[in-house]
């Protein structure tokens, strides 16, 4: 190579993203580089559900309307199509649809999952779609039925909707075009595609090729033409050379000019620096090719890429393996780019040693090889190369075939040609250079990061989920930044999701492994169904604390016990004793108020540090009765200390008040409730109202007990709770004086994050939260059901209870009955693994930033292809 080399032009185009299906189970780029790495040839012969071979061969001496060989390149499956992704085709459409059509749907959900661009992205957009295809196997086999046509039977054998197809699908208002010149239509295709983003019509374009093997007359047509290998190999640049093996398959790359590729921060597989194409015009027959057209196309592609012969490091021909095709290539070759060097011969190969000729689609897998040799810088060997071909002058042209496996030596960028012709004189050929190296380190993983996994269907999120389990088991730590940011920032997020948080790639492949299974991922994944909007923090009151809530948090969660050992700070002046030590005793005394509301307070507020250390922060809150302080606090109304002395002051004074009453639950609305009062007026009070269906009682122990049998004759629900106490009625009217004066001095701020009062029901200015709101907070009936309905009514769609336990869950759901309700913490549960539950739970339902998590941007890296869930879509019978 020359040391010399030109700066890159500022008309390069970027691939950023690729896919492909080959035969031989080829998938995936990195599918492609083990078969060509290893030396594979994945030809095989010809499937019994295509057509019956020993009707259209005889390999003897052909009969009329017989061939000579059933060697060919086949994919698995092309009857299979995936509806429940591709919403909006019905089995109906699909089996009218041309199997090219619905390999090129997949291939392009895959090339932008790839780029890291995704369909909701790109939805909108001047994409531009750029298509090989020449084969129209299918609709013949429809023409021979006419009597199962429909109205989706003509767009499903067009040429044309291949590529409209796609736009269509994507909402791409881009130029939309289907290209067929024959064996060069996919790099053809690919120099329109560049063609048109260098003037700056589009931002983006997809390119490549498509071709499928269905009729038999075409073994026939090029059988009769003598063109197909007797031996069922592509024997390029061999002396055994006797033709090509047909073979079927796609690719796609997504293209963006440079700039915009580094701006958007693209994963970058290569660059096209230059690419060009021409005709042969008259020859001595309209298949044969013409040296002279393919010298003067390279001629002006490498003079437009402003690159000497000694800048190439590798060139992939077309190399079909006929007599008359590879002389001529290498001829043309030579010419322009093997005499010129002084750096050795040029090192030539052809991938369809490996997988055979795919015609329309060849050219595709020409580059994506040539992407491959540059990311590698190794040159995969050329099967079935040696002999070499006598009349070829290897020498004279300077060019060698690579018949083994060889590293590319040299300093600078690489750079690969890309060459492909058609039969009827379309000559294409495409300049390559190496992608340029992201220097960028992935950031320290510190605390956990998120990796998500979603699909159309649950039995796709399933086989989803193990896919990246395993891509996971095999990624390196250092790795896992990037791969969480492709991951949960990159990809699109389908209806049906999980998220994991985990600390490196082998936690998190655990999960992925349960959720696979469909167990209960231990690290807190969660599979539902995406919503967006506002989050509300919901802190719960007496009733959630129970004996050992926290201890476990305590022990494994530096974050949470920090934030707890700040507040046992400031509350330990004023109680006289640990919040931490009295959480940590395996008795704590929950049975009295002034004890348990302080321990309550300090877990909500170390829930709340360790929700923010996960990524989870709230866009409202709201809190049910002692609820409130936390929640004002969170809100930025109150401080620290404001908060310790509001909870300290209010808690003192409700525990004089013990044993003057009790509490009880009941299934009621709010007049039912009014109407079953009524007669207990003076000894019973509606003490919250919780949802419309959901009441909390408080008075007189008698007359509540009397109540609840009234009740129970009628079936309907009601139960006393565990408290020595009845809130929020005329019981607390001795504590008035304490919980006045004892925050008569207390002066809140205005808040910064919303708070809806559980006293009003409305939305409240912090400034307002002195010591009159919290008497209030204490006496009266606490509007919890009103307060919810006010976030709703702000955009909030998910609540997440800040407790130790879910008392408030059931009656957000039926408040909520369309949101999303999250639990932080349950009773007797591991507290960590549920707080991890719960953030994952709301980055899956698309609720929660998932850029939150990030320092800065990562860099895109390849993840497993979505696992589509095919079903037979076949219209008639392919024998």
């Amino acid at each position: 190579m020359s040391q010399d080399q030109p700066p890159l032009s500022a008309d390069a185009v970027a691939v950023v993203g690729a896919a492909c299906r080959f035969p031989g189970g080829i998938q995936s780029l990195e599918d492609l580089w083990g078969v060509l790495l290893v030396g594979r040839d994945v030809v095989t012969e010809v499937p019994a559900d295509r057509f019956t071979a020993a009707d259209f061969i005889d390999s003897r001496r052909p009969r009329p309307g017989t061939g000579y060989t059933a060697a060919g390149g086949f994919l698995d499956d092309i009857a299979g199509f995936d509806t429940s992704f591709f919403s909006g085709i019905s089995p109906r459409e699909a089996s009218r649809m041309d199997p090219q059509q619905r390999l090129l749907l997949e291939l392009a959900a895959e090339a932008l999952d790839d780029a890291g661009s995704g369909q909701a992205r790109s939805q909108g957009s001047d994409t531009a779609v750029f298509i090989g295809c020449s084969s129209r196997d299918y609709g013949e086999l429809q023409s021979c039925a006419p009597e199962t046509g429909s109205a989706y039977t003509l767009t499903g054998m067009a040429s044309s909707i291949a590529a409209n197809r796609i736009s269509h699908f994507f909402d791409w208002h881009g130029q939309s075009v289907a290209v067929d010149t024959a064996c060069s239509s996919a790099l053809t295709a690919l120099h329109q595609a560049c063609e048109h983003l260098r003037s700056g019509r589009s931002g983006a374009a997809l390119a490549g090729g498509v071709n499928i093997l269905i009729n038999p007359q075409g073994n026939v047509g090029f059988s009769n033409a003598s063109m197909l290998s007797p031996t069922g190999r592509c024997r390029a640049f061999s002396a055994q050379a006797d033709g090509f093996v047909r073979s079927e398959g796609g690719g796609l790359v997504l293209l963006k000019r440079l700039s915009d590729a580094v701006a958007d921060g693209d994963r970058i597989h290569g660059l096209i620096v230059a690419s060009g194409t021409n005709n042969d015009g008259r020859t001595p027959g309209l298949a044969l090719p013409s040296a002279p057209a393919q010298q003067a196309l390279l001629t002006e592609v490498y003079h437009r890429a402003g690159l000497a012969p000694d800048d190439l490091a590798y060139l992939e021909a077309h190399g079909t393996g006929t007599q008359a095709g590879d002389p001529i290539e290498c001829e043309a070759i030579g010419r322009v780019l093997g005499r010129g060097r002084s750096v050795g011969a040029l090192p030539i190969g052809s991938v369809k040693s490996n997988i055979g000729h795919l015609e329309a689609a060849s050219g595709i897998a020409g580059l994506l090889k040539a992407l491959l040799v540059l990311r590698h810088r190794k040159v995969p060997a050329t099967l079935h190369a040696e002999p070499l071909n006598p009349h070829i002058d290897f020498g004279d042209w300077n060019v060698r075939p690579v018949t083994r496996a060889e590293s590319l030596t040299g300093v600078g960028r690489l750079y690969a040609g890309v060459n492909s012709f058609g039969f009827g004189g379309a000559n294409a050929h495409v300049v390559l250079a190496a992608a340029p190296e992201d220097a960028r380190d992935a950031p320290a993983v510190a605390g956990r990061l998120p990796v998500m996994v979603s699909a159309r269907t649950p039995g796709a999120l399933r086989e989803a989920a193990g896919r990246m389990a395993q891509r996971l088991e095999f990624a390196e730590p250092h790795e896992f930044y990037d791969l969480s940011y492709t991951s949960t920032v990159r990809r699109d997020h389908h209806e049906h999701r999980i998220a994991v948080l985990a600390s490196d790639p082998a936690e998190a492949a655990e999960a992925l492994h349960g959720a696979a299974q469909g167990e209960d991922p231990g690290s807190g994944a969660s599979a539902v169904r995406g919503r967006h909007g506002k989050v509300a923090f919901v802190f719960s009151g007496n009733g959630s604390q129970w004996p050992g809530m926290g201890v476990d948090l305590l022990r494994e969660e530096p974050v949470f016990r920090a934030a707890v050992e700040t507040v046992d700070r400031e509350l330990r002046s004023r109680l006289g004793w640990s919040v931490v030590e009295e959480l940590t005793c395996g008795d704590p005394r929950l049975g009295l108020t002034e004890v348990a509301q302080p321990l309550l307070f300090a877990v909500q507020v170390g829930l709340v540090r360790l929700l923010e250390e996960h990524g989870v922060r709230p866009d409202a809150v709201v809190g049910h009765s002692v609820g409130e302080i936390a929640a004002a606090h969170v809100s930025g109304a109150l401080d620290l200390a404001t908060a310790c002395l509001v909870v300290t002051e209010r808690s003192r004074a409700q525990a004089l008040t013990a044993g003057r009453g009790r509490m009880a639950a009941a299934r009621l609305s709010k007049d039912e409730a009014a109407k079953e009062l009524s007669p207990y007026q003076g000894r019973l009070e509606l003490a919250a109202l919780n949802s419309d269906t959901d009441v909390t009682l408080a008075g007189d122990p008698a007359a509540l007990a009397e109540l609840g049998r009234a009740l129970a004759v009628r079936d309907v629900f009601f139960r006393e709770l565990d408290l020595d106490y009845a809130f929020h009625s005329k019981a607390m009217d001795p504590a008035q004086d304490l919980v006045e004066r004892g925050l008569a001095h207390l002066r809140p701020d205005a808040h910064r994050i919303a708070f809806a009062s559980t006293v009003t029901g409305k939305l409240l200015p912090g400034a307002e939260l002195d010591a009159g709101y919290w008497w209030r907070n204490v006496r009266e009936p606490v509007l919890f059901a009103d307060a919810v309905r006010t976030l709703a009514d702000q955009g909030c769609t998910a609540f997440v209870e800040i407790g130790p336990h879910t008392v408030l869950t059931p009656y957000l759901r039926r408040l909520a009955p369309k949101g999303t309700v999250v639990p932080t913490c349950r009773r007797e549960q591991n507290g960590p693994v549920a707080v991890r539950r719960a953030a994952s739970h709301l980055l899956a339902a698309g609720i929660q930033d998932e850029k939150s998590y990030f320092s800065r941007p990562g860099r895109v890296v390849s993840l497993p292809a979505y696992p589509w869930q095919r079903e037979r879509h076949w219209n008639g019978s392919p024998d």
